[in-house]
């Protein structure tokens, strides 16, 4: 093969990979310099996360975001970091465990959830995204995660009140 040959077929590659990575997943920066907690992409290539702030190495708060980088649409809590208005339900056992972070927002509850499964011997099953609620008329919007980029709701546990009414109970 020639050198302008190779020179075509590299540059078609780079093209193609360059096609192939930009039409896929995109993880956006949803938490800036702070820690990201849980990340996923959603539909419409939107992301939510869960951001975490530090103190000396404590985790002193925590801020729901989605959207975009560019165009977050909604934060919790809008004034800042903080635990107050969350609560969390965790359960577990071997080869399960269930994972929520709940919030309102008016008359919208949100509930960031991470499942997983893995009690049928040679399946593994996981779940992740946001559950929409809304009080006022009992609809129910599930936002399934298309791609998980980080999972560590369980660094929050220990931080943010047990949901008494919440179906998997407060382990921590």
């Amino acid at each position: 093969m020639g050198g302008e040959s190779r020179a075509a077929v590299f540059a078609f590659f780079v093209m193609f990979m360059l096609c192939a990575t930009s039409a896929g997943a995109s993880k956006e920066d949803m938490c800036g310099t702070e820690k990201v907690a849980f990340q996923c992409e959603v539909r419409e290539g939107k992301n939510l996360a869960v951001c975490s702030k530090y103190a000396n190495d404590v985790l002193s708060g925590i801020q729901y975001r989605f959207g975009r980088a560019s165009r977050k649409e909604i934060i919790f809590p809008a004034d800042g970091f903080g635990f107050k208005g969350f609560t969390f339900n965790y359960y577990f056992r071997y080869q399960v465990s269930y994972r929520e972070l709940a919030f309102s927002v008016g008359s919208y509850k949100y509930g960031v959830y991470s499942h997983f499964d893995g009690e049928e011997k040679g399946v593994v099953k996981t779940s992740a995204g946001v559950v929409v609620s809304d009080a006022t008329d009992s609809k129910l919007v599930q936002v399934p995660c298309e791609v998980v980029y980080i999972d560590n709701l369980r660094e929050v546990a220990p931080y943010v009140a047990c949901n008494k009414d919440g179906a998997f109970g407060c382990a921590k």
